[in-house]
């Protein structure tokens, strides 16, 4: 049977730890199954890799979410109740329209009224993982309204000001995850490999980055309270191919193992 096919059958079960924000589930599988039909050798669309491995943890229930937790956390005391896949934080900007987040976990809830909208869940002790996923792609260097905001700074600084009507999440982590050659590499050959490794180096650049902003906050508060956010991010590196190294055992890991095995040549 087939990948499109064995997430159809199982789809069920996958929607009960996996939230599917603003793309449509049937697209998302309609795609995989082009590429079984029509494949093409080098298969590089990040949403639909990104969306593959999210079923794959979210059908084995909360042994994958505790799982894919540790992954993007290096934290064993952590897990989530879902993978949340194409959400829209709200931005902190003014004239910024909200984020497009590939995916995140930890204490996430939908903000009322919205169907993709996401706001932090008001619980003791709360964390937050946002995944930055690029295959081929590099981050942007020109956000609307500001042509010298980056990607990357833009997710970071979503999640450390990411909150309910009360409260900030009081643990943030924010993940790249790349295929490993990019990763790995000395020849570094994308934007996100020079901001990531300022920002490892020195959260005082980081800081730099969000400060220079020429957009206002919405909340006046937050132009200083970034400050004191910033110490608390962890700042990970993941690669596609640990995520899928690591897949738990389930009815379409196989399957999984297989399409990934045929057309990831991001190798």
């Amino acid at each position: 049977m087939r990948l499109s096919e064995k997430i159809s059958k199982n789809l069920d079960e996958i929607k009960k730890y996996l939230y599917c924000g603003y793309a449509s589930w049937d697209g998302l599988i309609d795609r995989i199954k082009g590429q079984e039909i029509n494949p093409k050798n080098d298969f590089t669309d990040e949403q639909i890799w990104t969306f593959i491995i999210a079923c794959g943890y979210a059908i084995t229930g909360k042994n994958g979410l505790k799982k894919i937790s540790y992954l993007l956390t290096n934290r064993t005391d952590l897990t989530t109740e879902k993978i949340w896949f194409e959400v829209l934080p709200s931005s902190p900007r003014d004239m910024e329209g909200s984020t497009h987040l590939d995916l995140a976990i930890g204490d996430i809830a939908i903000r009322k009224g919205t169907g993709s909208g996401i706001e932090l869940n008001d619980t003791e002790n709360s964390w937050i993982s946002f995944c930055e996923m690029k295959w081929y792609s590099d981050i942007s260097h020109n956000v609307s309204y500001d042509q010298h905001r980056n990607q990357l700074a833009r997710v970071i600084e979503n999640a450390l000001l990411f909150k309910n009507e009360n409260n900030y999440a009081k643990k943030v982590f924010v993940n790249l995850v790349t295929p490993g050659i990019f990763k790995n590499l000395d020849n570094k050959s994308r934007m996100y490999c020079y901001k990531f490794q300022d920002y490892k180096k020195s959260l005082k650049v980081l800081e730099s980055d969000i400060k220079n902003c020429k957009l206002d906050y919405k909340n006046s508060e937050n132009k200083n309270y970034i400050d004191k956010r910033i110490p608390i991010l962890k700042l990970n590196w993941t690669t596609f191919d640990s995520l899928f190294e690591s897949l738990p055992e389930s009815d379409i890991s196989n399957e999984i193992r297989e399409f990934e095995k045929k057309y990831n040549k991001a190798k």
